[in-house]
Formats: structure tokens, C-alpha cells, sequence
């Protein structure tokens, strides 16, 4: 704990690329507790639904990461975050590609 404590704070890029690898770790996982219901909600509900989904999961991958590198709580809390905001857009592209790739079905008036 002392170490951590005269390490250089990372840059901005190095919290980014954890944050990244983090939430890349996280993203089959989340994908599977999400339901086909999030496809009649509004994008601000589709956000926080993929948040609280994703809570559980970005937490144990944050977790591995934190003993992997030994790094500041403060730190932590930013990759967290991060993560989670990364792990929220691949879910929303993901579903956006679903939503592309459904056929539309026209009936004749």
C-alpha cells in the first residue's frame, strides 16, 4: 500500500487503456443479463437499465484489475467509472446494430 503511494500517477491515456481492457472484459457478460425489453425503452432508460446490469460485472473485472496493478483507491474509482461509461456505449452500438439489422416488415396497404 505505502508503494502505491510513490508510484507517478498514471497518465490519462494509461487510465483510459485500463478502463478500456476493463470494460472489453466486461462486455460478453453484460450483453448476456440484458433483456429483448430494453428495445421498447428510451435511450436515457436503455442507459441506466445497461448501467445497473453492468454494475455487478464492471466490479469483479475492476476488482482483477486492481490487484493486478496495485493502484491508488482513487484511481480505482476512475477506471470504474470509465469502464462502466465504456461498457454502456459497445452495449448501446451493440443494439443499435440489432435494431439496423431487423428486417422491416411492409404490408400494402
Amino acid at each position: 500500500m505505502l508503494a502505491t503511494w510513490f508510484r507517478p500517477a498514471p497518465s490519462t491515456q494509461q487510465l483510459i487503456a485500463w478502463a478500456v481492457d476493463v470494460a472489453r472484459g466486461c462486455h460478453a457478460n453484460v450483453a448476456e443479463r440484458l433483456a429483448p425489453a430494453m428495445y421498447e425503452m428510451t435511450l436515457p432508460e436503455v442507459r441506466g437499465y445497461i448501467r445497473a446490469r453492468a454494475a455487478e460485472v464492471v466490479e469483479r473485472e475492476v476488482v482483477r484489475l486492481e490487484e493486478r496493478i496495485g493502484t491508488q483507491a482513487s484511481i480505482v474509482a476512475i477506471v470504474k467509472h470509465r469502464a462502466t461509461e465504456e461498457v454502456i456505449r459497445m452495449a448501446m452500438g451493440d443494439l443499435l446494430k440489432a435494431t439496423r439489422q431487423t428486417p422491416v416488415v411492409r404490408k400494402a396497404a
